[in-house]
């Protein structure tokens, strides 16, 4: 099975270079790696070419945001399954593609795959923020605007071409809408995986502030009432609650197990 990791980058030659090395670390044999960079003005494409793999493609060229970035990868991917790491983020562990694709064979009518994430502090990814687990989740959790992290969901190419392509037009939350399509409209289901597969520093679009969270929430409460879900703005906020959770439960098997451990 084939795996495409596609990885959109902008300016990030400060982090790319962990996200490249940790691909690199994988053990499964047959790994494509695209990344994606909007012709960013710093080392960027110094670093991913320091970095790179067999199976490694760099594509670098002005686009009109992330969720276009994203696309333009997808168009381009020819692996079984595909999945997202961002350029800020890494696999914590050298053996996570293997868990995704042997996941994905042993459940060969599942859209997708579905792991754990550990979100740590900008300055030390050893420092744990919260855990952000695949499971549980059940498609009622989307009216609390609530999804699987998205940096561990990985899909069947065939499934991410019944759901289509992201919604450049949404700004922040053109990931949840594409999962409401996938679990909604697509009726689609996702094999969840109990361990972390990657470490997510803080930050990123969906997480400057209060101001991000209200966008969030009213592009959550668009797309809920675009695809015919009962919904409203208590519901779409009353997931940051829920989310409290991710501070006190500890995720699973981070660190990983020594053997197949991976940091920075």
């Amino acid at each position: 099975m084939k795996v495409t990791i596609v990885t959109v980058a902008w300016n990030a030659a400060a982090t790319i270079g962990d996200t490249c090395r940790s691909v690199a670390a994988q053990d499964w044999p047959d790994i494509e790696h695209i990344v994606v960079d909007g012709a960013s003005k710093d080392d960027t494409a110094a670093v991913v070419a320091a970095h790179a793999r067999p199976g490694h493609v760099f594509v670098s060229e002005p686009d009109k945001g992330l969720y276009d970035a994203m696309n333009k990868a997808v168009a381009r991917a020819s692996g079984d399954i595909i999945g997202f790491l961002n350029a800020d983020d890494f696999y914590c562990r050298t053996d996570a593609v293997r868990l995704i694709a042997e996941a994905a064979l042993a459940d060969p009518d599942a859209g997708a795959v579905s792991g754990g994430v550990a979100i740590v502090a900008v300055d030390d990814v050893t420092r744990l923020s919260r855990a952000y687990p695949a499971r549980p989740f059940a498609p009622w959790m989307l009216r609390l605007a609530h999804m699987p992290p998205h940096p561990g969901f990985y899909v069947r190419r065939t499934a991410m071409a019944r759901v289509g392509p992201f919604d450049p037009t949404i700004r922040i939350g053109a990931d949840f809408d594409w999962m409401v399509r996938f679990f909604v409209v697509a009726k689609l289901r996702a094999r969840p995986i109990p361990e972390t597969l990657v470490t997510l520093r803080e930050g990123g679009l969906s997480n400057q502030g209060l101001a991000s969270r209200k966008a969030i929430a009213r592009e959550a409460l668009a797309t809920l009432r675009r695809h015919g879900l009962t919904a409203s703005t208590a519901l779409v906020w009353a997931k940051y609650p829920v989310k409290a959770l991710q501070f006190v439960v500890p995720p699973h098997q981070w660190p990983a197990p020594f053997g197949v451990r991976w940091t920075p």
